[in-house]
């Protein structure tokens, strides 16, 4: 009897028919950030725009704040309660004491191209140039940093300058004015540089680093637990939406919306390039999280003795799989 009472429980609460549910009641309002105008926002940008979101009973402003430091900061004084970024930044901010919680996570691996001038075709020929990333200390720098050491390259030892430019946009447009020599990017806009003659080192998808994550303060997970579960249960939806190719064109119209862009071939390469670095299921990634504090360990100490599993909090998201959620919209999608 107890066994059939958490079924149903579960089915209650995250099964299909649950919809009719959160629209009978008030929506909630949240406020989410994201750092990174790119194809790794577009999952929370499926959320609001198909409206699966406003399905789970949440009202939700969604607001740009450049770089993931700047929305961490935001995070922790406040002044925001949920974040969609990078593990990095996250990890440096429970270094000083503050207690983040990763709750789900798109992606494990680097998701961006180091992209370089035509010129500069071997990893050699970056000695004593300039690198641009959105952030220094966010997820695009942490990905350059790896990359350069996957290459063989030290920033001190090899003279290069690595500098923050706030938005993929603006860091491609100093890329193809000569501005830097190279730059952290992902989706179309590094694959129409390399269209031009433009080139890309390193087979950087291969590291394990943790990108587009959903992350709160405890206190906030803890004051908000159902708000989130049906938070998590929308962005589990909006990511199995994204995968499945039946609903390509409404992901190419949010791409093309969201980023401003009307090239078709641009707008589809990005598109296969996300679907393919996309995880099945969103689990963050210890693994991401312990090669980020490897490399930041020597830095900064107290990073050192983080338990990368401690900050990690993905009881919403194994209680959503476990009652067959996930496994039930991947069918209902025609996901294979």
């Amino acid at each position: 009897m107890v066994i059939r009472l958490v079924s149903l429980i579960l089915t209650f609460s995250f099964g299909l028919n649950s919809d009719a549910v959160f629209a009978a009641q008030a929506p909630a309002k949240m406020v989410v950030g994201y750092a990174s105008v790119s194809s790794t926002s577009v999952i929370l940008w499926t959320a609001q725009d198909e409206k699966i979101l406003a399905k789970n009973g949440i009202d939700a402003d969604l607001v740009f704040m450049p770089g993931s430091p700047t929305l961490i900061a935001a995070i922790n004084s406040g002044s925001l309660g949920v974040g969609f970024t990078g593990g990095t930044a996250t990890l440096g901010a429970a270094a000083g004491g503050s207690d983040f919680k990763i709750l789900a996570a798109s992606h494990g691996r680097v998701i961006h191209d180091l992209v370089t001038r035509p010129e500069i075709k071997r990893a050699e020929d970056l000695r004593g140039k300039r690198i641009g990333v959105t952030s220094i200390g966010g997820t695009a720098w942490m990905a350059c940093m790896l990359g350069l050491e996957h290459l063989g390259l030290h920033p001190e030892k090899d003279n290069l300058v690595i500098s923050g430019y706030g938005d993929m946009r603006v860091t491609t447009q100093a890329l193809e004015s000569g501005t830097i020599d190279g730059g952290l990017i992902s989706g179309h806009f590094s694959l129409r540089l390399k269209r031009i003659g433009f080139n890309l080192l390193g087979d950087l998808e291969r590291i394990p680093l943790m990108g587009s994550s959903v992350v709160v303060k405890a206190s906030y997970l803890q004051s908000n637990m159902e708000l989130m579960r049906r938070f998590i249960r929308a962005m589990v939806d909006a990511h199995v939406f994204v995968v499945s190719p039946a609903n390509k064109s409404a992901v190419l119209r949010i791409l093309s919306k969201r980023m401003g862009i009307s090239d078709a071939g641009l707008l589809e390469d990005g598109y296969q390039d996300l679907v393919r670095r996309l995880d099945k299921k969103p689990y963050p990634s210890i693994e991401a999280l312990r090669n980020i504090q490897r490399f930041l360990a020597p830095r900064n100490p107290k990073i050192a003795q983080i338990k990368p599993q401690d900050v990690i909090d993905d009881s919403l998201l194994r209680e959503l799989d476990k009652s067959g959620y996930i496994d039930r919209l991947y069918a209902e999608y025609g996901v294979k």
